[in-house]
């Protein structure tokens, strides 16, 4: 199972500059470690995670990296132009050493949709339009394509990529396990995703094809020391003040709240609940910790974990992530 970072780009100190530079810096630190993977996010008009163009992270981080692999959990596809995207894929991909991972997702806020002229009602037909789209550009020479949301004729982009490239899906619907049994393609659980929905999507999943496994990664809140009281405290209040923060959007106005429908709130409810994610979360001691992930382990097929550290400091992070390389994961 590889190990990787969940990187939100918290905005801690009310200082964008520090929690972009700090990020970045514990990126570093965790391709030092030796973790195997980092995975960025995507959220906009947001005070407290701050990245609203992870391409250019990702980007940046591929020339700061040498090893670690970064991903996007997801790029949201519904608000990009599809042709535009693949040239930048496409760039990326000549210099990226196989390190780039591309993660696509729909969106959860309200406020997105409505700033971006985009249905909430169909951003996820969209989302998967889009990406077939992405992946004959990227591969294909001359490319005539007539969807419902996109058409584009005869389109040759460049540079070429050389061989296809896989799509992570940071979704737990039914339409995104189907297309990972039809489609190959990876899916990645969420913070608060619970052993019982990983039993159902394995399950669903094994019921759209059971001639292969399927490929999963999944994020958790991840905090871990040796006094044991004082670790419980501060992995709650992250938790708290980091939900806090992720829900106080704008899309709390009146007008947007009229624009969320039965499916916005069940996704809200899911990613932004404190104790589903504390229920889920790995902390506590090292032998603590241990235990929890071998029992994750020997339940599931996990190929990667994307640890959160449930910290409120860079300092917390660089020890939190130090102690998981060296006391826990030799011995998981």
């Amino acid at each position: 199972m590889k190990s990787a970072i969940f990187s939100l780009f918290e905005n801690w100190e009310d200082d964008y500059q520090k929690a972009i530079t700090d990020q970045i810096d514990l990126v570093c630190y965790a391709q030092k470690l030796g973790f195997d993977e980092v995975w960025l996010t995507e959220h906009h008009f947001n005070n407290f995670s701050v990245t609203p163009s992870p391409l250019s992270v990702a980007n940046y981080l591929l020339g700061k990296t040498k090893k670690i692999k970064i991903g996007i959990a997801g790029i949201l596809l519904p608000y990009y132009n599809p042709i535009k995207l693949a040239e930048e894929i496409s760039t990326i991909k000549t210099y990226d050493e196989d390190r780039f991972l591309y993660g696509i997702a729909k969106g959860a806020f309200a406020i997105y949709d409505k700033t971006f002229n985009v249905d909430a009602l169909s951003n996820r037909e969209l989302m998967f339009e889009a990406n077939e789209l992405i992946h004959r550009l990227l591969l294909e020479e001359r490319v005539t394509f007539k969807g419902r949301y996109f058409s584009c004729e005869d389109i040759s982009i460049r540079p070429k990529i050389k061989k296809p490239i896989t799509t992570f899906i940071a979704s737990e619907s039914l339409e995104a396990i189907e297309k990972c049994a039809k489609e190959d393609f990876s899916l990645i659980g969420s913070l608060a995703l619970s052993k019982e929905k990983i039993r159902d999507i394995f399950k669903t999943f094994d019921s759209f094809n059971s001639k292969k496994e399927l490929s999963f990664r999944v994020a958790r809140g991840i905090n871990i020391g040796f006094d044991k009281k004082e670790i419980e405290k501060e992995t709650k209040k992250s938790a708290e003040i980091f939900l806090k923060s992720m829900l106080l959007s704008k899309d709390t106005n009146p007008t947007l709240v009229k624009l969320l429908t039965k499916e916005y709130l069940e996704i809200r409810e899911n990613l932004f609940d404190k104790n589903r994610i504390l229920e889920n979360a790995i902390y506590g001691t090292p032998k603590e910790c241990i235990k929890q992930i071998k029992e994750l382990k020997s339940e599931f097929n996990i190929e990667a974990l994307l640890l959160k550290p449930l910290v409120s400091s860079q300092k917390r992070a660089k020890e939190v992530l130090d102690l998981y390389i060296n006391e826990v994961k030799p011995y998981v």
